[in-house]
């Protein structure tokens, strides 16, 4: 199913959750887990770190750049460390790599087109003071492979859903979720919202991949919304979507469902990417 699990590790409660979901994953395909951390280059900068000392009331001085990136790698050094401890406990074949850049330039550019990205999700509450954003959502479109967004909470996966519009990343995760089944033993929900294919055509294809072992809705709507509506009413642990596939230009005026749906839901999201390099 896939070559390498890539997973980005900073010591957070997320990425922690995140490297359990991939070394576990990694062990059931017995591929390589890859840990990755990135020594974030815009905190190194002398005219941040200036900046900073401004607010924070501390001495600056020139080459204190030199000082924070030694912490900051000592400090990876010490994850990296602790990942592989766990990647130990899980069986699962592991390496490390530590590198220096933006943290989502380099997560996705570690990763091929069969590989997949694990990372964690923060919640809906920014972080407050030195970055703003989600390095995360960053991650899942600049990725040219699927990435699977893990929040912090670890939880059982019992239940799962998969978003299908007869796309071809909506097929690909398809067939990812028939794949996991076999490590999770969920139930799955395949969910078509209603945009000019029948229902019955929809779901003659998801039974093409998974069999007659599942629960078919169909409803109209919005998809963002019925994703996020339906996910919630249901109690879905876990989410399977076909990422980003409406391009650029339609996402710039309609906005992108896949967006929507990371911003609205707080459980594992399973985004499917088919490489179009």
């Amino acid at each position: 199913m896939f070559k390498r699990i890539i997973v980005g590790v900073d010591g957070s409660p997320a990425s922690i959750t995140a490297a359990k979901y991939a070394l576990r994953i990694g062990n059931f395909y017995d591929i390589p887990v890859v840990g990755v951390y990135v020594v974030d280059v815009r905190l190194i900068e002398e005219s941040f770190l200036a900046d900073l000392a401004g607010v924070l009331g501390f001495t600056y001085y020139e080459g204190i750049s030199g000082r924070v990136k030694e912490f900051l790698e000592k400090q990876g050094d010490a994850v990296l460390t602790e990942f592989s401890s766990l990647g130990r406990e899980y069986g699962a074949k592991v390496s490390v790599v530590q590198t220096t850049g933006v943290p989502y330039r380099e997560i996705a550019s570690q990763a091929d087109p069969e590989d997949l990205i694990v990372v964690g999700k923060r919640g809906r509450k920014p972080l407050k003071g030195v970055l703003l954003g989600s390095n995360s959502e960053k991650v899942a479109r600049h990725a040219n492979c699927p990435v699977f967004l893990v929040p912090e909470e670890e939880r059982e996966l019992r239940k799962v859903m998969v978003a299908y519009d007869g796309s071809e990343n909506a097929k690909m995760a398809l067939k990812v979720c028939r794949s996991l089944r076999d490590l999770y033993s969920y139930s799955i929900t395949v969910l078509y919202v209603e945009e000019g294919e029948k229902p019955e055509v929809m779901e003659s294809e998801v039974e093409e991949v998974l069999g007659r072992d599942y629960t078919f809705l169909s409803l109209p709507g919005f998809p963002e919304e019925i994703i996020v509506e339906v996910s919630k009413e249901e109690g879905i642990d876990l989410l399977f979507l076909g990422a980003y596939g409406k391009g650029r230009v339609k996402e710039l005026f309609l906005g992108s469902v896949t967006s929507f749906v990371i911003h609205h839901l707080d459980i594992p999201l399973f985004l499917t990417k088919i490489s179009k390099g």
